[in-house]
């Protein structure tokens, strides 16, 4: 019993310093309060007779301080002896360090990064001045459930609805810029009211914005360029302002430039950044509205988007109440048909901006926080089984002396240390996350790009991994603390039971590393079936082997549509007979790339019911366009050389518009009027083809109609000037680009091309979110399986080494293998199958946040769930077979001996 005697000394010597340390300050404390009381007597005030005692005795204040330092001294002297003994620790068992920091660092890089795009999306505010001050407004009716304004009710809305202090409108554009200041290029441009800056609270960072008579009709050619393109094209130079360049053909004064980082609030869910913005130059006159604050019958023509600041104390809710009741007013007063149900209505801009991807980014974000956990309790675990092995040194430290807190501290040290070292290996994973994230999210995902490894981030990434540390340390330490030196240093203390009532905290662990695995498999399975889902939609077109770009035929080149008409003409002749291509066409706006906007029509022979219009979504298209993109022909024919300005009108229409306003009548030779003016002129239906999925996959198909680019040009103000030129190739598409860009250059150097891609690449990006979070939550699901299957590996083995005198006992009186390992797998089975339970009520709970994110699946699919206990079960079982097959080699005579 002398291990006892040393115990008890080294605890008496302990006990007996602190005891002296107490009663010396106590002393202390004790001739400062009476040297006070005797300064107090003598007529002092309190407070300095209390200051003259700490000087008269200041040999006890520094004899205080000095116990007091010694104290820190000691203390920093033990943080440094078990940082030291820990990494001596963790170089002899570099396997168990390298798995540990590697886990950790998945945890905390994977959580890092998210985090970044979740300040960077969430938590940042937008860059305009007082945010919470800005809405945008929007317009809906009967299936439109969000769509534009009209020039008047940007008039009323302005003047009648108190809580907007002012209200500005804009609208999407694009320009080319001319070759006397560098090639010819292409721009996403806005026009704009003039006090649409204003209202954002944003102020050109060089010359200004817009005044009130640069805004008006026919009023002064000016631009304000974007930060991006003033750097790019014009080299940053200050002395731009002022200046004249070319846009689209005319000569245009630069009166201002943009601060950085500067974008419309519709820009930031947008595939590309509006780089130069206009005054919109326009009235209520030119939008067919009643000058002033008043409706006409429909609200006019609906074609911007609204952006307004609130009025000081106003909320969104008090807007749109008077929202609201305006346009009931405005109904009952004949401007709106009842069965229109036309409402406006204003949201807060942050919502505008993330509201659609914040449901997405929390489920994801929620998803790296189970990884982070599941990488925690590997951790863990794995220090549990290093424990184990560690229990007969901690004794010894026990017995020596090592009190309960000293104990702790060190493997507290061990963690925190193995955490620094996960934690600056995850800094550099976030690093490479974000850098991922950056470069290959969906362009259209808002402000995804803005996300970094700022101070904030990495003050993050710090507290992350002190709770690493603490969730990983904290068990083991607890274990530690009931070692008892007399039970574990007795000779043949590693029999058969050691770490089996110890064991169960560690099967518990792995039990939740499973079910939080199954959590987030299940989710990456439903996510999964969803994209397969979206992808196995028919759009209507075949998008293969096509390559798309776009162009522009600006008025001062081309000042009529015969013009236009015929470079048309020519180009696709040009390109036609380029060697690989085989066939080619223009559009005016790309199907599952834009949304199409409608136009009233007179449909000949349909009534619609009272109060009901006759909308179709409109498309302008050239000879060629229906071949290239693999639409298919429901009746009729497709347009051809007979089909040219002065010939007949002709039209084709989808199926869907013969279904709402045909019915079962032949729809072939059917006139239909467009505008539903008396004094337009009527087209006839020449052929029907099926439906295309244009604004989007999951979206509704409406009936469109489709006319030629040369006779949609014979309306006034019809030309369509700006169009997609569509290539079917015979192999590669984008082996064309160079050959079909030269060809365009040759016809016309002025003229820029921007947007080239592939078709499949527009089919992607109509789908992208989806599939970006996808592929999220299918790698954080694979991550927190494999961890699992690491942490049943590390249990299995432990219950097999726990368990090696007892396994060499049976062998030894004739246990089969099979017998053997059966014990063995028993341990991850009970686990696995306690995971799965507790998982998939999880899943099922959690999983309906993925509501808004699926396609064609219920959160509570089946065959999802079914799968994934497949998978999971799987993976358990193979994860469970190493270590339990190392129980059938057991060597009886070895394992005897030793015991």
């Amino acid at each position: 019993m002398a291990w006892f005697h040393e115990v008890r000394s080294a605890l008496h010597s302990l006990f007996a310093r602190r005891s002296m340390e107490r009663e010396m300050d106590e002393e202390m404390r004790f001739h400062l309060e009476m040297e006070a009381q005797r300064n107090e007597r003598a007529g002092l005030p309190p407070d300095e007779a209390r200051r003259r005692a700490g000087r008269d005795f200041g040999g006890l204040s520094r004899a205080q301080e000095e116990v007091r330092d010694e104290r820190g001294s000691r203390w920093a002297e033990d943080v440094v002896q078990d940082v030291h003994y820990a990494l001596r620790t963790m170089r002899r068992r570099v396997g168990f360090t390298s798995i540990a920091v590697l886990t950790l660092a998945l945890g905390i890089g994977a959580t890092t990064a998210l985090f970044s795009v979740v300040k960077a999306v969430l938590l940042t505010k937008l860059p305009y001045t007082n945010p919470d001050g800005v809405a945008v407004i929007w317009s809906a009716w009967k299936g439109f459930p969000q769509t534009w304004l009209s020039y008047d009710e940007f008039e009323a809305y302005d003047s009648v609805v108190p809580a907007f202090d002012n209200v500005g409108i804009f609208a999407d554009g694009s320009i080319n810029l001319g070759a006397d200041d560098g090639d010819p290029e292409r721009v996403r441009t806005a026009f704009v009211t003039e006090d649409v800056f204003g209202i954002l609270g944003v102020a050109p960072i060089h010359g200004r914005g817009f005044t009130k008579e640069e805004d008006m009709p026919n009023g002064p050619s000016v631009i304000v360029l974007g930060y991006p393109l003033w750097q790019r094209r014009y080299g940053a130079d200050p002395a731009i302002v002022g200046k004249q360049i070319q846009v689209s053909g005319q000569a245009t004064t630069v009166v201002g430039v943009m601060p950085e980082g500067f974008r419309l609030p519709l820009d930031f869910g947008a595939s590309g950044a509006t780089e130069a913005w206009q005054p919109m130059q326009t009235d209520a006159a030119q939008n067919g509205a009643t000058p002033g604050p008043a409706f006409t019958t429909g609200g006019s023509s609906h074609g911007f988007f609204g952006v307004a600041r609130l009025s000081r104390g106003a909320t969104i809710a008090q807007a749109n109440r008077q929202l609201t009741d305006l346009i009931a007013q405005a109904t009952r007063d004949g401007a709106y048909p009842e069965e229109m149900q036309f409402r406006a209505y204003a949201v807060p801009v942050e919502e505008q901006v993330t509201g659609r991807i914040r449901p997405a980014l929390l489920v994801t974000f929620g998803a790296v926080v189970f990884v982070l956990l599941i990488a925690c309790a590997n951790v863990a675990g794995l220090m549990l089984v290093r424990g184990e092995a560690r229990r007969r040194e901690l004794a010894v430290r026990v017995a020596l002396g090592a009190g309960s807190r000293r104990l702790t501290r060190q493997l507290l040290t061990e963690s925190v240390v193995l955490a620094s070292l996960g934690g600056a290996l995850g800094v550099g994973l976030a690093a490479l996350g974000v850098w991922l994230v950056r470069h290959n999210a969906p362009a259209d995902l808002p402000r995804f790009t803005e996300a970094r490894l700022d101070p904030v981030v990495l003050a993050f990434a710090v507290v992350v991994a002190v709770l690493a540390a603490l969730l990983s340390g904290v068990l083991p330490a607890l274990q530690a603390n009931g070692i008892a030196p007399a039970n574990e240093l007795k000779e043949g203390g590693r029999g058969a039971t050691v770490g089996g009532a110890r064991l169960r905290w560690r099967q518990a662990l792995v039990a939740v590393e499973v079910a939080l695995a199954v959590v987030l498999v299940t989710g990456a399975g439903l996510m999964l079936k969803s994209v397969s889902n979206l992808f196995a939609i028919d759009s209507g077109l075949d998008p293969r082997r096509v390559l798309t770009m776009r162009l522009s035929t600006p008025s001062t080149y081309y000042p009529d549509s015969v013009k236009v008409e015929s470079f048309y003409d020519e180009l696709q002749r040009r390109v036609a007979v380029l060697p690989g291509v085989t066939s080619v066409g223009a559009v005016r706006i790309l199907p599952l790339a834009t949304q199409a906007g409608d136009w009233g029509l007179d449909v000949e022979g349909y009534t619609p019911p009272s109060g009901h219009g006759t909308p179709g979504d409109w498309q302008v298209v050239t000879p060629g366009y229906f071949e290239t993109m693999g639409l298919k022909l429901v009746q009729g024919r497709f347009f051809d050389e007979r089909d040219k300005m002065g010939a007949p009108l002709a039209m084709i229409v989808n199926r869907r518009f013969v279904e709402i306003y045909l019915g079962n009548r032949t729809p072939l030779g059917r006139r239909v009027r467009i505008n539903g003016s008396p004094d337009s002129a009527f087209y006839s239906i020449v052929g029907v083809v099926e439906n295309v999925h244009h604004n989007g996959l999951t979206s509704e198909v409406k009936g469109q109609f489709y006319a030629p680019l040369g006779q949609f040009a014979t309306a006034p103000g019809n030309t369509s000037r700006s169009m997609n030129l569509v290539v079917k190739t015979s192999g590669d598409p984008t082996a064309l680009v160079r050959p079909v860009r030269q060809t365009i250059r040759e016809l016309d150097p002025r003229l820029p091309v921007s947007g080239i891609r592939t078709m499949e690449e527009v089919l992607a990006g109509s789908i992208a979110e989806p599939r970006f979070a996808m592929g999220l939550l299918t790698l954080f699901g694979v991550l927190a399986l494999t961890l699992s299957a690491i942490g049943i590996f590390g249990i299995v083995a432990q219950v097999v080494a726990a368990r090696s005198h007892e396994f060499g006992i049976r062998i030894a009186l004739g246990a089969t293998p099979r017998h053997l390992v059966g014990i063995s797998l028993r341990t991850g089975v009970a686990q696995t199958v306690a995971g799965l339970a507790i998982g998939i009520v999880a899943a099922l709970l959690l999983t309906r946040a993925l509501t808004g994110l699926l396609h064609g699946v219920e959160p509570t699919d089946v065959s999802t769930f079914v799968t994934v206990i497949a998978v999971t079960g799987i993976v358990s079982l193979l994860a469970s077979v190493g270590p339990a097959r190392r129980a059938v080699k057991t060597d009886p005579m070895s394992v005897l001996h030793e015991g």
